[in-house]
């Protein structure tokens, strides 16, 4: 069990790591472009950042679930990447998987996934719950401002 919960710490903290990176990223890209106003009241504009910022964040979640599926593939849980990452992602999701599992040996690692994809669905809500708050208020205030009305 030690081993287990050893290697699954370890992977979760790589996890988490590589996430924040990525999170990090994307704040960053969003505040340059709302710095150089290229968001904020253009409709259009708004929504390109926001898909954007949603594929970015998917393509990390599917990268991580990807990672513990190679994972499970070197410690021989199963034979294919496919059943790895079928498997894989039903632990991330915490949907599970009735016709696939983790052998005793292993089972821990399932509990561990999914506390890392219960991290990465609120770190990722937060983000797009920040922006989506950002450019609201750039919007009210660009509108309150073209009204002749205090934006403040």
């Amino acid at each position: 069990m030690f081993l287990t919960l050893l290697l699954g710490i370890g992977v979760l903290l790589v996890s988490i790591l590589s996430f924040g990176i990525v999170t990090s990223f994307v704040v960053h890209l969003a505040v340059w472009l709302n710095r150089i106003g290229y968001t904020g009241q253009a409709f259009w504009k708004n929504v390109a950042l926001m898909t954007t910022i949603s594929l970015v964040i998917t393509a990390v979640h599917l990268l991580q679930i990807a990672l513990w599926a190679v994972v499970l593939v070197l410690l021989e849980e199963f034979p294919t990447f496919d059943d790895a990452f079928y498997c894989s992602a039903g632990n991330y999701t915490s949907v599970g998987s009735r016709n696939v599992g983790l052998s005793e040996h292993w089972r821990l690692l399932g509990p561990l996934e999914t506390v890392n994809g219960m991290l990465a669905f609120g770190l990722s809500t937060a983000v797009m719950f920040g922006v989506t708050s950002h450019l609201f208020t750039t919007r009210i205030r660009a509108d309150l401002g073209a009204a002749g009305r205090d934006p403040s």
